[in-house]
């Protein structure tokens, strides 16, 4: 896992940095961040990476605070954890050095993003409870609003479904104190998206009438924000929600409108270069097309989820993905490559559980050394 370049033990150096130009570079910084939250997320993230680059020569070191959690925060938006847990790692260190708590916050909420990828949702849960101490220690509603939206998606995923709406709701009304619409329709999209897993779990649970209820809720939530979103011309949060709607429908029996959908999802993501997003998108058209007895159509969708899934590692889309190219192989009546893609699900499964548990090593060391300097 990638350790902080910068240590406590660091040694003396001028904490206001030497450049005039810093207000600039801080200014760059944050237009990355508003920038990749109106959607255009490879554009953020190269104003990022450029004030880092600028900073780090200047020898600014608050200047350079400002831009690598920019850049992690980018790295967040478009779902790539484990270079967000990079770019983090290092501006919690920096953060850390300097004192700066809201900058802190923002560094432990790109670390906690790494939950969702390696499966270590409560490991992560202490970086985000932090974050929202930092955010009203300070005052910060750019802070609390992102703090909570990921305490808030995180609940979700634990299916702690009522802690996360009153986790998300709060977070709604700090977006709307920062005042970018761009912030407040991503907050009300996971917002949405809470009761998508709602409906997942009825579903898993053979509870119609939850599942129906849910279901609906979320497609009518999803509907009315997506007006607004595309009024807004937001292109990352109009594929989530297109995303979204395509899985409820197909919970909801929808098949054919549901893959419609998700075509429209995985097609937005390819055009926004946002290859993160396609694993778990390919994953859902993928089993669709073969439920419809499109065995060569979901192979391929299938593929491309996987060479997509192939650059994140570790993530444990891979396995998923191997396994369903698996089942869709053996129902082409393929049985020596059904095989071989079940024997690869296996492999990446044993390397995926490595990688995970190295990142959990890593996450409670960091806990320690917060808890240990408060």
């Amino acid at each position: 896992m990638p350790e902080p370049h910068l240590t406590e033990d660091t040694a003396a150096f001028d904490a206001q940095g030497s450049d005039p130009g810093r207000e600039e570079l801080v200014r760059l910084a944050r237009e990355a961040v508003d920038i990749a939250l109106s959607g255009d997320i490879k554009r953020g993230l190269a104003l990022a990476q450029e004030a880092n680059a600028r900073a780090r020569a200047s020898g600014d070191r608050r200047a350079e605070l400002a831009a690598l959690n920019a850049a992690a925060r980018c790295h967040s938006l478009r779902n790539d954890s484990i270079s967000s847990l990079a770019a983090g790692t290092d501006a919690a260190a920096l953060a850390r050095i300097l004192g700066d708590g809201v900058a802190l916050g923002h560094a432990l909420c790109a670390i906690a993003n790494t939950s969702f990828t390696l499966k270590l949702l409560a490991e992560c849960e202490p970086f985000v409870l932090r974050a929202i101490d930092e955010a009203l220690n300070h005052g910060d509603a750019d802070l609390e609003s992102r703090a909570r939206q990921s305490y808030g998606v995180l609940l979700g995923d634990l299916g702690r479904f009522d802690e996360a709406r009153t986790q998300l709701n709060a977070a709604v009304a700090a977006a709307r104190k920062d005042g970018r619409a761009a912030l407040l329709l991503r907050v009300e999209s996971n917002l949405v998206n809470v009761a998508r897993k709602e409906a997942r779990q009825h579903a898993s649970q053979g509870d119609e009438v939850g599942l129906r209820r849910a279901g609906q809720q979320a497609l009518a939530d999803a509907a009315t924000l997506l007006e607004r979103t595309r009024a807004q011309q937001l292109h990352s949060q109009d594929m989530m929600l297109t995303s979204l709607m395509s899985e409820v429908h197909a919970l909801l029996g929808d098949t054919e409108i549901g893959i419609v959908q998700a075509a429209q999802a995985m097609e937005m993501a390819s055009q926004s270069r946002q290859h993160a997003s396609l694993p778990p998108q390919a994953l859902r058209l993928g089993e669709m097309l073969r439920q419809r007895g499109r065995l060569g159509e979901a192979f391929d969708v299938l593929q491309r989820g996987l060479q997509a899934a192939e650059l994140l590692r570790p993530t444990f889309r891979i396995a998923e993905l191997c396994a369903a190219l698996a089942v869709v192989e053996a129902e082409r009546g393929a049985a020596a490559a059904a095989d071989g893609w079940r024997q690869r699900t296996l492999t990446e499964q044993v390397q995926f559980e490595s990688g995970r548990q190295m990142a959990a090593g890593f996450l409670e060391r960091l806990r320690r050394e917060l808890m240990a300097g408060n």
